[in-house]
């Protein structure tokens, strides 16, 4: 019988719990990128524009992945982004505690919006990044999404927490 490390029993409940969290988390994500991405689109004019404090918004596209890297190379960025978010959707089905499902829903929910910009806007450049601050590239919430889930997976591992379940023989 598969145990956790605090040495219950994996329930499916549990799992099913965690799934459920981190599909909410990604469904989230996922719904405020693309909004966010549509009024920004169809509200602010070209140039760049000042919000608050450091953060801006100008209105960009990148057919690459983080940090513009393959640039120019859409088909490459659109199947490694999709390798990527399917080992992580994988990840979140197997979610137990709470904590790693709303990582793996933070960057499941990155990578789904993000895929969806280079399906959607293949013709116009890709991704729609229209976030800046000084000294940053461009991004948008799906990239908000991933770098905080990205740093949430990294403190749980530093803390040595369970970040998903032991079922499949693992």
């Amino acid at each position: 019988m598969h145990r956790l490390r605090q040495g219950r029993a994996r329930s499916p409940a549990l799992t099913a719990r965690g799934s459920g969290i981190a599909l909410a988390v990604a469904g989230a994500v996922v719904a405020v990128d693309q909004l966010s991405k549509a009024w920004v689109l169809r509200h602010v004019s070209p140039g760049p524009h000042h919000l608050f404090g450091p953060l801006g918004v100008e209105v960009g596209h990148n057919s690459g992945v983080a940090f513009s890297l393959i640039a120019g190379h859409s088909a490459l960025a659109f199947c490694l982004s999709l390798v990527l978010t399917v080992a992580v959707a994988v990840c979140a089905t197997r979610a137990v505690p709470v904590s790693p499902a709303v990582v793996f829903g933070l960057l499941l929910g990155g990578g789904v919006s993000n895929e969806v910009d280079r399906v959607a806007r293949a013709g116009t450049g890709g991704v729609v990044d229209f976030l800046t601050l000084p000294h940053w590239p461009t991004f948008n919430v799906a990239d908000a999404a991933i770098t905080a889930g990205v740093l949430g997976l990294v403190v749980l591992l530093a803390l040595r927490r369970q970040v998903f379940s032991r079922a499949g023989g693992s």
